[in-house]
Formats: C-alpha cells, sequence, structure tokens
C-alpha cells in the first residue's frame, strides 16, 4: 500500500511540475510575442513618420 500510495504521489507530482512548465512556456512565448509586435508597430510608426517628412 505505501509503495503504491508513494508511486502515486510521485507520479501527481511529475505532472503537476510539468504543467507548471507547460504553463510557463507558454506564458513566455506570449511576452516573446506581444515584445515583436510592439518593436514592429514602432518600426511601422517610425516609417510613417519619415514618409510624411519626405513630402515637405
Amino acid at each position: 500500500f505505501t509503495k503504491e500510495f508513494s508511486d502515486v504521489l510521485t507520479e501527481g507530482a511529475s505532472k503537476l511540475t510539468l504543467a507548471d512548465q507547460n504553463e510557463e512556456g507558454a506564458s513566455l512565448l506570449m511576452l516573446q510575442t506581444r515584445q515583436q509586435l510592439g518593436t514592429i508597430a514602432l518600426s511601422l510608426a517610425n516609417q510613417s513618420q519619415q514618409s510624411i517628412l519626405r513630402l515637405f
């Protein structure tokens, strides 16, 4: 009984750790994507501003 209980607890802990790692990985990917989109938006805004200034 004790061995089975220990195995169940170990397996449960492993699943929780894996779930936490997956969640952290998804959060990291979201933040990286958000940062890339922000950089692209700033680049596009800068290009638009330069294009407008060239008109004058």
